[in-house]
């Protein structure tokens, strides 16, 4: 088995919340799950390293990432930027079909609100609206945000607890978007994104 195979399903039980944050991975209990020696282990913890999902420490350890409340608060701050300014950029691009993707990404997102799987919808929604800005990089740099976020939701058991205000804010910022009113669709999802920062804070003991 692949350092790479290991390291995605490793990657999966993370994002899953199977560990919490700060957790430590044992290589020997790894090793012993996927039947191989530890190099391959040691290989797929150094992968997991560089996508930002655990920091390695002294002696060999690997814990999955585990952030203080003030950094936090400072990644939210840094999406609603970075989220911000993509979908402002977004609009003054966009076009007929890129509504056409957006709404139906808003409909499955809505679908997808009240199981497991809310996370991956509710990533292709806001994908789709930082798609027509053209700013591959920064839509990267986003998505790897999100996902430190939802390693600590999922780590500390959160789910979402305003869905319907979730969906009521994704449903403003479609309608901005149709409307051509990058102001409001901004404004709309920054107050969406410090909403999410507060409920992660809130449950965070």
């Amino acid at each position: 088995m692949s350092a790479e195979h290991i390291a995605d399903s490793l990657h999966a039980d993370i994002i899953a919340g199977r560990f919490k944050p700060g957790a430590e991975l044992k290589q020997g209990e790894i090793a012993k799950r996927f039947k191989v020696s530890r190099i391959p282990i040691r290989d797929a913890l150094q992968l997991l390293a560089a996508r930002g999902l655990i920091d390695l420490v002294p002696n060999r350890r690997a814990r999955v990432i585990s952030l203080t409340r003030d950094e936090i608060r400072e990644i939210y701050d840094i999406r609603i930027l970075l989220e911000c300014n993509c979908l402002a950029e977004a609009i003054d691009q966009i076009r007929d079909t890129d509504l056409e993707r957006i709404s139906a990404a808003f409909r499955h997102s809505s679908i997808d609100a009240e199981t497991a799987n809310w996370s991956d919808g509710d990533w292709a929604f806001h994908k789709a609206l930082y798609l027509p800005s053209g700013k591959a990089r920064q839509i990267g740099m986003i998505d790897q945000l999100r996902q430190t976020c939802r390693i600590h939701i999922s780590g500390y058991g959160i789910l979402p607890d305003q869905t319907a205000q979730w969906l009521k804010d994704h449903q403003g910022i479609v309608d901005a978007c149709h409307m051509r009113d990058r102001d409001k669709a901004t404004r709309v999802l920054k107050l969406h994104i410090e909403a999410a920062g507060r409920t992660l804070l809130g449950a965070i003991p």
